[in-house]
């Protein structure tokens, strides 16, 4: 019969106590490498999906204010407005203007702007009676080359009125009878009236202004339809390139007088000097946007050295969405966020916005 060894010295089966020890190591290494990779990868898309964003904002910013300058004081191919826009009045306002949260008259602001262009096919028309202050109704006279004496306006557009010499008032159509059209004026309007004859022009009129308290740039229709543009647009500053010489319109019937013009055709001279300036545009200071002369009246006057804008350009700083993403550098961060390190962080964008409008010139 074979010899049975102790108890004692029969080695059991399994995994010593060291090495589970080094089993758990191994283990723990490789799973905070994971998370570290993990986290990793994670920070990389977060920072690769706030820059995209906010380049994608850039360039949407970028499109619509430059299309908007581009077009802006386009008139009517005919009629007794034919032409420009600006050879009657300023199509290029430092203000934002409408109903609801209009800037006072005569008043410029570096983050809003207002620009007025005609809708290029529609047909000018005029007024066959006159239009007495705060009119409701419009009434038409017929129109060469439309069907009806409206043509293409209808419930919802938007017309012009203007007086020849620097006043108007932008209407909206609420309804269309035949020759006459139900209107809605934008604010309180000119308080001014308009003769038979006085030319009326379908436009579109776009404000643009960054709300302060949510970082979004806007566009108002100066009606009902105020819609944001882009977020996180944190700052905007708008500058204004004019002739350095006065302008010569708009002018006046004769016997009458305007901003430009004494009732006896003498230039204001004294009012609308030379400028002075290298080369043939200078910028124009907020002084010399708000210290008159007056053209028009009411809601929608405006100084006459509008009449010179030639070039605008607008500044923007858009910033990254994502807090994550934002540092705490507030050269680079206008809201500073909880990035620590550049390689997490998505600094501010300063977006330029430099228009010549090829429709503003007399």
């Amino acid at each position: 019969m074979s010899k049975r060894r102790p108890y004692a010295l029969v080695r059991s089966e399994g995994f010593s106590l060291i090495e589970l020890l080094l089993a758990s190591l191994v283990s723990t290494a490789v799973t905070l490498l994971a998370c570290t990779l993990v986290m990793g990868a994670q920070s990389a898309w977060r920072v690769a999906s706030a820059r995209s964003d906010l380049q994608q904002r850039a360039r949407v910013v970028s499109d619509v204010l430059s299309r908007a300058l581009v077009e802006s004081g386009g008139g009517p191919h005919s009629g007794v407005a034919s032409g420009p826009l600006l050879r009657m009045i300023a199509p290029v306002l430092p203000r934002r203007i409408g109903s609801r949260g209009a800037h006072p008259p005569g008043t410029f602001r570096r983050d809003a702007f207002t620009v007025i262009r005609a809708v290029a096919e529609a047909t000018p028309l005029t007024l066959l009676t006159a239009a007495p202050v705060a009119t409701a109704t419009l009434e038409l006279a017929p129109g060469a080359g439309c069907a009806a004496p409206a043509c293409e306006l209808a419930a919802g557009s938007t017309v012009v009125v203007l007086d020849g010499a620097g006043g108007f008032d932008v209407f909206t159509i609420t309804a269309v009878a035949g020759a006459v059209l139900s209107v809605r004026c934008h604010g309180p309007g000119s308080g001014r009236a308009y003769p038979m004859g006085s030319p009326v022009v379908a436009v579109e009129v776009a404000s643009y202004s960054v709300d302060a308290a949510t970082s979004m740039l806007r566009e108002y229709n100066g009606d009902a339809a105020d819609v944001p543009i882009a977020d996180d647009v944190v700052a905007m500053d708008v500058r204004y390139f004019g002739t350095v010489h006065p302008p010569a319109l708009p002018r006046p019937a004769a016997g009458a007088a305007n901003c430009l013009y004494a009732s006896d055709g003498t230039y204001h001279a004294a009012l609308m000097p030379v400028l002075p300036g290298v080369g043939a545009l200078a910028e124009l200071s907020a002084g010399d946007l708000t210290d008159g002369p007056w053209c028009g009246s009411g809601e929608t006057q405006f100084d006459a050295d509008l009449l010179r804008v030639r070039r605008v350009r607008v500044a923007l700083r858009l910033q990254a969405s994502d807090p994550a993403a934002r540092g705490l550098d507030r050269t680079r961060f206008s809201n500073p966020g909880i990035a620590r390190t550049d390689s997490t962080a998505v600094p501010d964008v300063i977006l330029s916005v430099d228009v010549t409008p090829r429709n503003l010139f007399q």
